[in-house]
């Protein structure tokens, strides 16, 4: 009985230990190739607009008009401060955007092709309409369409607020009670063979 209590708690162990590893704020960035883009993309840029957060990761509301209508972001987006000056990941709702202008300067996407398109530009304004182009090759030959970004600042809140965040925190708990119902488990049977 001993042994089997303690391959159970081996289990568990293993379990969790996989869970936290999975889950930890390292998966934000597949590999290490998207994180350098990123890191790159803001060191290289100093256009986004002042901000008095701690350098951190937040999650801010995003709008997008323009275009065909067709094409969305993913909002609440996750806003990188970094220096002081905010910047947006911005993931498309198609894989078809192969560059962005904002403010004059290209961006290119910090995900790898197949994926929908990400792209980290600075926010140049809050609470104000912010022109962008971005370029697609959906119809065939690659067209830039002209889209409207508005950024709301009342909006910003923690990093967890984010969908994919709050997906892996249920991911999280369900996990824990998957593991806590079986060394659960484990003991009733254990009481009802005695």
């Amino acid at each position: 009985m001993y042994n089997k209590f303690r391959s159970v708690l081996k289990m568990a162990v293993i379990l969790v230990s996989t869970g936290m590893i999975v889950f930890s704020d390292s998966t934000v960035y597949s590999d290490n190739r998207e994180k350098t883009k990123v890191e790159k993309n803001i060191a290289s840029d100093s256009s986004g607009v002042r901000m008095n957060l701690e350098d951190g990761e937040y999650s801010i509301q995003a709008d997008l008009e323009g275009g065909s209508g067709k094409a969305g972001i993913v909002s609440p987006a996750l806003m990188i401060v970094k220096n002081g000056r905010a910047y947006v990941q911005l993931t498309w709702s198609s894989s078809n955007y192969d560059y962005m202008v904002v403010n004059g300067e290209k961006y290119l996407p910090v995900n790898e092709e197949g994926m929908n398109s990400e792209f980290v530009i600075p926010i140049l304004a809050m609470d104000e309409p912010v022109q962008v182009i971005a370029d697609t090759t959906a119809m065939g030959t690659p067209h830039e369409v002209e889209y409207t970004l508005l950024f709301y600042a009342d909006s910003i809140g923690s990093k967890g607020q984010l969908p994919q965040e709050a997906a892996k925190r249920v991911v999280g708990v369900a996990l824990v009670i998957i593991i806590g119902g079986g060394i659960l488990n484990y003991f009733v049977n254990k009481r009802n063979h005695c």
